[in-house]
């Protein structure tokens, strides 16, 4: 009889061990949220840069275009932000040229809360010259 009821008193866990469970489970869900929120800093981050590079090279490719000329670039260096048609038609997002800035963004899968610093390109043919300036995605990450 005494068998028995011994049997029966283990069958359970006891506190302690329930309590070291769910400490380790505990800590695995912080590691897990830490690591999980890194990678997704790192995705905007990298999402981010792809649009700078891909503002970079629509404005390298509107200055290498054989019909820019000077007047368009200074156009361009007067007002970056609000010349952005210049350099759109060098600019494919997904397959399709955007229209605004606005376009871009939604286009790139950006927050509509992200502004856009498109900077001015090289041009020598002004007193004082005025030197590529890159642009900036700010507000996002």
């Amino acid at each position: 009889m005494n068998r028995n009821f011994r049997a029966r008193a283990n069958k359970g866990f006891t506190i302690v061990e329930l309590i070291v469970v769910v400490t380790v489970i505990g800590l695995l869900a912080a590691i897990a949220v830490g690591a999980y929120n890194k990678v997704v800093n790192d995705a905007k981050t990298a999402k981010a840069t792809a649009l700078v590079n891909t503002l970079s090279t629509a404005k390298s490719l509107f200055v290498a275009d054989p019909q820019t000329n000077e007047a368009l670039i200074q156009q361009y260096n007067a007002a970056p932000d609000s010349n952005f048609n210049l350099i759109a038609p060098y600019i494919r997002i997904n397959g399709a040229q955007p229209t605004s800035v606005a376009d871009l963004l939604t286009r790139s899968g950006m927050p509509t809360t992200v502004a856009i610093v498109l900077g001015t390109v090289d041009d020598h043919s002004v007193t004082p010259a005025i030197s590529d300036a890159a642009p900036q995605v700010n507000g996002y990450p």
